[in-house]
């Protein structure tokens, strides 16, 4: 049975919006796609209430398909911790609860996902590693507000979530730099699991051409995919060139149908990261 749902990635300053049908659990199309031309900037801002309606006036002509949302903070805090295995979702959020309350000044203004990781270091039997991403909490209040009312939303994460969704149906490892304004990261994912993930704050482009070159020296492959709205033209040349590897855009993966009116949507960050969003809804259905 053929299941549907809308996938929105919400960036600085777009929403990208798909549709996407998963007719077999290892299959998925994308039916439709639309940009808005408003994002978390403005939906925090001072015309929020316009933002959010032009969201949701989007949103409304699928009525009654439940949502999955992503969204791209501009700080982003993490950090690594041990989880039990196979720990139920009640039990994770106390823990990342009070890892908030000795990591964070003002813990009560943030929210958090967490992520596995495939840690290959030896540790505690029992235990598995995980990375607890922290952004500001009225990023969600302002999102619930703004789709939640009028929308089933069935899942709710972080744009970090939506790329390892995106690169998880490889057999071989993936290797992804993002490049954003505040921070830039990379993550290596093989066979569905993400293996290696670091994220640092960057005050300018310097930094964040140093934290990339830096990380890509242990890529274990030639060939990595960059994303990111930062990552400009200039930049990814240079980086490229300072690591000596070879830097391509971040692409949909051939397994996933691009219906024709749907191949042209822009912009391709937004894109990448609504198809990864709707992947990683659609394997946590039951």
């Amino acid at each position: 049975m053929s299941r549907s749902l809308i996938a929105c990635a919400i960036d600085a300053g777009t929403t990208t919006v798909v549709r996407a049908k998963n007719p077999e659990p290892s299959s998925c199309t994308i039916t439709d796609c639309l940009t808005v031309n408003y994002g978390l900037d403005g939906l925090l801002g001072p015309k929020g209430a316009k933002a959010a309606a032009k969201i949701a006036t989007t949103l409304s002509r699928w009525k009654g398909e439940p949502v999955a949302l992503s969204v791209s903070p501009a700080e982003l805090s993490l950090l690594p911790a041990w989880f039990p295995a196979g720990a139920p979702q009640d039990q994770c959020e106390q823990l990342c609860r009070m890892e908030a309350a000795l990591f964070l000044r003002q813990p009560d203004t943030w929210g958090w996902t967490h992520m596995p990781v495939a840690d290959a270091r030896e540790h505690p039997k029992g235990l598995e590693a995980r990375v607890i991403m922290f952004y500001p909490l009225e990023i969600r209040r302002v999102i619930e507000e703004a789709i939640g009312t009028r929308h089933p939303v069935e899942r709710c994460g972080l744009h970090v979530e939506a790329i390892a969704g995106l690169v998880g149906g490889s057999q071989e490892p993936v290797a992804v730099l993002e490049l954003e304004e505040n921070y830039a990261s990379f993550m290596v994912s093989k066979m569905g699991r993400v293996e290696y993930y670091r994220c640092w704050p960057v005050k300018n482009p310097s930094e964040r051409e140093f934290f990339a070159i830096t990380e890509l020296g242990a890529s274990p492959t030639e060939s990595v995919s960059v994303t990111g709205l930062a990552a400009d033209e200039a930049s990814v040349r240079r980086i490229a060139s300072g690591a000596s590897r070879t830097l391509n855009p971040l692409a949909i993966p051939h397994r996933i149908g691009m219906e024709a009116k749907s191949r042209s949507c822009t912009p391709a960050t937004g894109l990448a990261r609504a198809v990864g969003t709707a992947l990683a809804a659609f394997a946590e259905r039951p």
